[in-house]
């Protein structure tokens, strides 16, 4: 019985105290503990782990195992910063200390999805690795991608349904509103994120002072001294084709470059890039330059769709500019550019006139060769800080115009020629200053322009009215004109609080003249057609204006006074005019529910017209348009306003806008339009008040999605136009309506195909009075298919349908292009092989409106060509 007692204690012992401790110290070279070394223990034969302990400060570990039964364990120590170390044990072990040798630990790269559009404070930014996709080759392919943001076909930036007021690489402003040069030729791969900064002021000093409702756009580059640009060469036939572009750009925190030479006669007008689009730099254009014009040839309407498919060409293009920082926040900017274009342009343009007389039809087949040359300087010394700003801009313009035409009208050729040399010079100075607790603004623009245009035709016309119906050879109108203008003004700022108060107070100062003169067959006719004219403006104004910001809320209230002084004098009689004028205007933007803005804007104001109308003696402004205005100036009273709605939210990228407007226009001269038998027409003016009225609604949301990395866009717009209009006479009033939707997406079918599709349909209505209304409805479907078959290989394959309503009249045109890519992804060179216009469509015709007529425009297209080009992106 002892021994069964005895046997049973010893199993119940085993069963009990059967259990593996090992413990130990882990040290590092030196001898020292290391703290936060990972020790575990598991079967030398598997990766379990059966147990682990984590050091202390004294590096001391302790492992137990309950009821081991593996032969052998194996003990692993981790520590950060120290080489991986392990020992073996079986179940008689007890202690194990460890030595670890110090060992850099080179971790794996983590990289962060970061949101493709982040909002902080009024700065949205858009981040380019997000919407660039393999065919993207500059910002601007990927910029239209973008929710909230479009590019229209003239180049122009739109945010939220509104242009921007400018446009900067890395904060400074190169091109001086001309970003189409950039916006087309600087590499997406070197740039980071694009920003649309919203409620942008551009001068600092005035930052917390005058609210800004208009957004800039800023390009943040990758690094900070950037080499960019573009070098692309390109040959073609049917006919002989070239393309040419070396656009080197330079970026650096002392000074932005970019020069370019360009060239083709392949349609790619590229003389959109020397255009001013940015709204702060076109409204000191057009305070410095005016664009009086008289004279034309009848030419062929421009068609609304790709000039690659009807421009005929030859265009060089050459600009240079150069931004230097020569001390801290002053710099000094300088753009210079040249253009030659030779276009041409052949077709037929069928007009019917609905007049309450009876309707007249004319044809006219086209011949237009235009020649286009001009010169522009600039130079630009800016100091733009938070307390002091200076800006003075000089600049010359300089034209050299040609444009001829044949004209076969009812089996007669009529030829033209106009020539329209021109020169123009300003000096734009502007400062801004504190004085004690306000700022004071002086500013002052000089400017002068020379003008000449010549018009010469070809058989003589209105002989009746201008030979005493004795048919002559040829009609020369000659016309000289010289302006002088200059606008200064002194304004006085000042911050109480939430309140802005500003007063200004200035004087603009206009003296033109003008001369013209009408030949037959190189002879003088008489006074009736001729002119001798001198207009003289002198225009005081005085301009307070309150505004009110707190938290979300802008408003702006001002009420400007104009003074008006017009002399006129046309040969030895003279004339004088004074106009004083109340023009108040208000404004209020109010930021809400986080995402969405509301604002209302109210404006009454004057238009004196162009005095340049105003002449006594008739003027043949065209082969089948002669003209005279002796009545008095064109004073027009205006009455504006809108509601609007916008909708950002960055996190679900999603932006809405919404717009109303209204405008009110009352005019004190009717236009009576006297048209022959044969739609030459003489245009005769009136005293007599009319009015016209529009209402617009627009609207358009844009969507993005990120995992499929897609943006959908939806828009449409509707216009309703109400006035009076004589003819022939007879008093007659006009309606017309256009009504817009616009639809355009882009994603991928499979992970090797993705399609663009964008649709357009456009209805036009047209009304006189009580005859019966016109309509006319234009469809446009764009496809495009992009191929991605292997590595470095592109295909893109894109068909146009553009559908009419009147298909007898205006044939469907269906256009297919088609394009191969290979790249050196490494050297970033491009091989392209293009076709166009592949099913060779050899006219395109169009309709369009205007108040008393319908036109049908028929083009003459591009045949069917086939393009290689290498391209470098750098």
């Amino acid at each position: 019985m002892k021994y069964k007692l005895t046997l049973l204690f010893i199993l119940l012992s085993h069963f009990i105290f059967a259990q593996l401790t090992i413990s130990g110290v882990v040290k590092n070279e030196d001898g020292k503990p290391i703290s936060g070394a990972n020790v575990t223990i598991s079967p030398s034969t598997t990766d379990e782990t059966l147990a682990y302990f984590i050091t202390k400060a004294d590096g001391k570990y302790t492992l137990k195992i309950d009821s081991p039964s593996h032969e052998t364990y194996e003990i692993k120590v981790r520590a950060m910063n120290y080489a991986f170390t392990s020992d073996l044990a079986n179940q008689s072990a007890s202690n194990f200390d460890f030595t670890l040798q110090e060992k850099a630990i080179e971790l794996k790269e983590v990289k962060l999805k970061e949101s493709p559009i982040r909002k902080k404070g009024d700065t949205i930014a858009y981040d380019v690795s997000n919407f660039k996709d393999i065919k993207d080759r500059s910002i601007a392919d990927v910029i239209k991608k973008m929710p909230g943001i479009e590019i229209e076909t003239s180049g122009r930036i739109l945010y939220q349904g509104e242009p921007i007021n400018k446009y900067y690489i890395e904060g400074m402003d190169l091109l001086g509103g001309k970003y189409v040069l950039a916006n087309e030729n600087l590499s997406a791969d070197a740039v980071d994120k694009v920003q649309i900064l919203e409620n942008h002021q551009p001068i600092k000093i005035l930052d917390s002072l005058v609210y800004s409702p208009k957004a800039a756009l800023n390009i943040k580059l990758k690094n900070k001294i950037t080499y960019s640009g573009k070098a692309e060469l390109g040959f073609g036939a049917s006919p002989m084709l070239y393309q040419a572009n070396i656009t080197p750009m330079l970026f650096t925190k002392k000074q932005q470059m970019t020069g370019s030479y360009q060239g083709n006669n392949r349609g790619n007008d590229i003389s959109r890039q020397l255009k001013t689009l940015t709204l702060d730099d076109l409204l000191n254009e057009s305070e410095k330059f005016s664009n009086e014009g008289w004279l034309s040839i009848s030419t062929l309407q421009t068609p609304d769709f790709n000039s690659e498919r009807w421009l005929d060409n030859s265009i060089n293009l050459g600009t240079w500019n150069h931004l230097f920082k020569l001390k801290k926040e002053l710099d000094l900017r300088l753009n210079l550019s040249y253009l030659n274009d030779y276009q041409k342009r052949f077709g037929e343009t069928n007009t019917q006139y609905f007049l309450p007389t009876g309707d007249i039809f004319l044809n006219e087949k086209k011949q237009n060769y235009l020649q286009t040359e001009n010169l522009n300087i600039k130079a630009t010394l800016l100091r733009n800080s938070a307390v002091n700003y200076l800006e003075n801009i000089v600049e010359f313009k300089g034209d050299w115009n040609n444009t001829k035409g044949n004209l076969l009208q009812n089996d007669q050729l009529i030829q033209q020629n106009l020539t329209k040399p021109n020169k123009e010079f300003s000096n734009q100075f502007n400062t801004i200053r504190k004085i004690g607790q306000q700022l004071l603004t002086f500013r002052s623009t000089i400017a002068y322009k020379e003008y000449h245009e010549n018009l010469a035709i070809t058989p003589g016309v209105f002989s009746d009215f201008i030979n005493q119906g004795k048919p002559y050879n040829d009609a020369f109108q000659e016309i000289s004109f010289n302006k002088f203008t200059t606008n200064n003004f002194i304004e006085f700022s000042k911050g109480l609080k939430q309140f802005t108060l500003q007063s200004k107070v200035g004087v603009k100062y206009t003296n033109h003249t003008m001369t013209s003169d009408l030949l037959a067959d190189n002879e003088t006719i008489n006074s009736t057609f001729r002119n001798n004219t001198r207009w003289s403006t002198f225009n005081p104004y005085l301009e307070n204006k309150f505004s009110y910001k707190k938290n979300s809320i802008n408003a702006t209230f001002g009420v400007p006074l104009q003074w008006y002084n017009l002399s006129n004098q046309s040969f030895e009689i003279k004339k004088s005019y004074n106009r004083f004028y109340i023009e108040p205007k208000f404004n209020l933007t109010i930021d809400f529910a986080k995402f969405w803005k509301v604002s209302t804007s109210h404006n009454f104001s004057n238009d004196l017209g162009s005095l340049t109308s105003l002449h006594q003696g008739f003027i043949l402004y065209k082969y089948n348009s002669i003209q005279q205005n002796e009545a008095n100036f064109n004073e027009v009273k205006k009455w504006s306003s809108s509601l609007r709605f916008e909708y950002r939210n960055p996190i679900k990228s999603l932006f809405i806008n919404f717009v109303y407007s209204y405008n009110w226009n009352e005019n004190n001269l009717l236009y009576n339009y006297k048209y022959n038998a044969d739609a030459s027409t003489i245009l005769e003016v009136l005293e007599n008040k009319n009015r016209r009225k529009t209402h617009s609604l627009n609207a358009k949301i844009s969507q993005y999605f990120s995992k499929i990395k897609t943006t959908f866009n939806l828009s449409g717009g509707y216009n309703f136009t109400k006035y009076d209009q004589l003819l022939n006479n007879n008093l007659t009033e006009v309606n017309n309506n256009i009504l817009t939707s616009k639809f355009e997406t882009s994603f991928r079918l499979l992970s090797c195909t993705k399609l663009e599709y964008n649709y357009l349909i456009t209805n036009y209505h047209s009304k006189l009075s009580e005859t019966k209304a016109r309509t006319i409805t234009n469809q446009t479907h764009q496809i495009a298919l992009h191929f991605f078959p292997a590595e470095k290989h592109y295909i893109k394959f894109n068909v146009d349908f553009y559908l009419n309503e009147d298909k007898k009249l205006n044939p469907n045109s269906t256009f297919g292009d088609l394009m191969y890519r290979y790249s050196l992804s490494k050297k970033k060179i491009d091989f392209e092989l293009s076709a166009y216009n592949l099913f060779n469509e050899k006219y395109f015709s169009q309709n369009s409106f205007s108040a008393n007529n319908e036109q049908r425009f028929v083009y003459q297209l591009r045949p069917t060509q086939i393009m290689l080009t290498t391209r470098f992106n750098f």
